[in-house]
């Protein structure tokens, strides 16, 4: 092998390491999988979109995510087809709600900038 190979391949296999898409935002609750139990390990990226509707993006610790779409106080899915399901709402001080068996807890502090 060459050394600049060697070189590129390094280069390569670095931008792939853990600190490359490291997702910035708050820490939620989470349960991923079934039978797994809340712990605050899933990560809460907020994004603003056109229409002031806003982007959520659940990132999971293995390195999975979820995104949602907040449009007048409504929590609507944006990848697949499998349905959210709202198991307790803000009244109970968080939204819990569950896709495809995850569950999710959002604290009732929306982000007033968005």
């Amino acid at each position: 092998m060459r050394i600049s190979s060697a070189v590129l391949l390094t280069v390569c296999l670095a931008s792939c390491g853990p600190e490359a898409g490291v997702p910035q935002g708050d820490a939620i609750a989470c349960a991923i999988g079934p039978g797994a139990q809340f712990e605050e390990l899933c990560v809460l990226e907020k994004l603003a979109m056109e229409g002031g509707r806003e982007m959520l993006v659940i990132h999971h610790p293995g390195g999975g995510f979820r995104r949602f779409v907040m449009e007048r106080s409504t929590l609507l899915p944006l990848d697949g087809a499998e349905p959210l399901v709202v198991n307790a709402d803000y009244s109970q001080g968080a939204l819990e709600f569950s896709v495809a068996g995850d569950r999710y807890r959002l604290p009732n502090d929306p982000d007033p900038e968005l």
